[in-house]
């Protein structure tokens, strides 16, 4: 029998190098004992608060944003990645500090980015030395750092991109050692249940890889039904998601996050410099120009997977550059500007593709002299671009530790009265909820769209710097009517259920209340039932209502969907517990399996 220790003999120094790179990374932090809030990071620390006073209460409630988000009730986490935001809850839970949840999670992202990749890599042919080269230098790049700097949930999907990747290299293969049906359709629905824009990039690579897997195989049959089993299981296991999709934007009509009009102005290009948003870096623009001057020249004989990653890098470098007219384009579609926002988010897979297809290169060269030297010259770039990362997650940490302890106050709303450094204690305090309730996010996303101008009006270009009028007066309602009430109400939480109290000096008096209503949403009023048209909605469903009597009024919110209930719920955890469980029964069973 196979030893069950020569797993971690042959996995131990991948796994202790990819470690020690991940505990590099989060260094700075560590040192520093910091929090870094980027530009999204009060959005995506509301929704994991949310979260984790569901499983600290037992209040579950899988549309209603109960507790984070000021109480408002405004629906997120049903919309974005619920399956990874119940985790991150959960982690939460355990370290019960914003500072230490930051540093874990950073560290995972980092580590299993680096085993991704490392994955990736030696399905490619890569040589374990090679491979892990092309994990370091893609623990480095821009997006991996990207959920640290600035908590972009984009590095969640990038992370997993690698795994998408080796199914098409599988589904090129179409062998019965190589394409199993319970892997490819695990490592889809994990992605969906992360992250939505990422799953639709995905969709375009396996799309491609199917392809390609078609005209190469011709077994082409029995790839057709691998996939359509994987689509099927799939479909099971994410059904919270496309099912909460369903109900909700079904039923009404939503603000989307932001429109960016000024796409073009958000590509990335080659450059000589350090990486940022717009500019891929001296090291990876090396390795991409190396690649694909490699390929295209024919320098070196390419294997079909290399040829395929490489012609796809390409094409995901290319629309993420100037040379795609993205203004124009998205005028045209103007559904782009608010679904992909920035062109460069597609460098996330260019990075993934090219990477992995240099490593194949390097590993096929026929002389071994040359070999070495391209080996060293890894080494050097990947110091090069873990230096960088690290420089720039030691500059970010060490502004906590300055009078700007929020990097990006963009689209963020402060109380004036409280100092920077009131600010610091309050978010490394026992009292999570604390900081979240000074320093507020304005963002629309996903809330009802109750605009009653039309789609003309809505798309002019706005103003205080917002992309659009629409935009623009959502994101100014949200900060009035949510962020910046005042209105004397008591809030409390029993099961799915948000109960607001009031105070009315006389009957009929009117307030605003700091709660969104959408099309499923079942609002009671002192016991009685109360429909939408006997309320005053503003454009983004928060409602004035008349007080019906003197004296304590209670007004209860919750949200009714027909298709995501508990026991759908249930079904879906039960199938994810079921399929993990298979998988690593199959495993073992293939790892272990005696030699006859």
């Amino acid at each position: 029998m196979v030893s069950k220790f020569s797993y971690l003999k042959n996995h131990g120094p991948v796994l202790g190098v990819i470690s020690a790179v991940s505990l590099f990374l989060v260094l700075p932090q560590i040192l520093n004992h910091s929090l870094i809030l980027g530009g999204d990071s009060l959005f995506h620390f509301n929704r994991i608060y949310d979260i984790y006073m569901q499983f600290k209460t037992g209040n579950f409630s899988y549309f209603q944003s109960n507790y984070g988000f000021l109480q408002s009730g405004r629906i997120i986490n049903a919309l974005y990645g619920p399956g990874f935001a119940y985790l991150l809850g959960a982690l939460l839970v355990l370290v019960h500090n914003w500072i230490n949840f930051q540093i874990i999670t950073s560290f995972f992202a980092f580590f299993i980015s680096g085993y991704t990749m490392f994955f990736l890599s030696r399905e490619m042919g890569s040589t374990k030395k090679i491979s892990l080269l092309t994990a370091t230098l893609f623990m480095g790049s821009f997006w991996i750092t990207r959920w640290s700097t600035n908590q972009s949930f984009m590095t969640w999907g990038v992370m997993l991109m690698p795994l998408i990747v080796l199914i098409g290299i599988k589904m090129l293969k179409n062998d019965s050692e190589s394409l199993h049906v319970l892997p490819l359709a695990l490592i889809f629905s994990l992605l969906i249940q992360v992250h939505v824009l990422s799953t639709l990039m995905s969709i375009i690579v396996l799309g491609i890889f199917f392809i390609f897997s078609m005209i190469k195989n011709k077994k082409r049959n029995q790839l057709l039904l691998k996939c359509f089993f994987a689509g099927m299981l799939t479909l099971l296991l994410t059904f919270n998601v496309w099912g909460a999709m369903l109900d909700v934007f079904g039923s009404e009509k939503l603000y989307s996050p932001f429109s960016e009009l000024s796409m073009s102005n958000f590509t990335t290009d080659i450059s000589v410099s350090t990486y940022d948003t717009t500019h891929i870096g001296f090291v990876l623009s090396l390795i991409f120009l190396l690649q694909i001057g490699l390929y295209f020249f024919k320098s070196v004989k390419f294997t079909t997977p290399n040829k395929v990653v490489t012609i796809l890098g390409t094409f995901f470098l290319i629309l993420s550059s100037t040379l795609i007219p993205w203004t124009k384009l998205s005028n045209i579609i103007p559904q782009l500007q608010s679904s992909l926002q920035f062109p460069y988010r597609f460098i996330g897979f260019a990075t993934v593709l090219l990477l992995a297809g240099f490593g194949a290169t390097i590993t096929s060269l026929s002389s071994l002299r040359l070999k070495k030297y391209f080996e060293i010259f890894m080494i050097i770039l990947s110091g090069f671009i873990l230096f960088q990362s690290y420089t720039d997650l030691q500059n970010k940490s060490t502004l906590w530790n300055t009078d700007r302890p929020i990097i990006s106050k963009s689209l963020n709303d402060f109380k004036s009265d409280y100092s920077n450094e009131q600010i610091k204690n309050i978010f490394v305090s026992s009292n999570l909820e604390k900081g979240l309730q000074i320093v507020t996010n304005e963002s629309s996303d996903y809330l009802p769209k109750y605009y009653s101008t039309d789609d003309a009006s809505y798309n002019q270009r706005g103003t205080n710097g917002y992309r659009n009028k629409g935009d623009s007066e959502a994101y100014t309602a949200y900060g009035k009517y949510i962020n910046r009430n005042t209105s004397a109400i008591t809030t409390r939480v029993v099961n799915d259920k948000l109960i607001i109290s009031w105070n009315a000096i006389k009957k009929t008096d009117k307030i605003q209340l700091p709660i969104v209503i959408y099309a499923n949403s079942l609002i009671t009023l002192n016991n009685h039932h109360l429909n939408k048209d006997k309320m005053t909605l503003s454009i983004i469903g928060t409602p004035t209502i008349t007080s019906p009597k003197a004296g304590k009024n209670t007004l209860i919110l919750s949200y009714h969907s027909n298709l995501i209930t508990m026991k759908s719920i249930l079904v879906v955890i039960s199938a994810w517990i079921i399929s993990v469980i298979a998988l690593i029964i199959l495993t073992m069973k293939k790892r272990y399996k005696p030699d006859l």
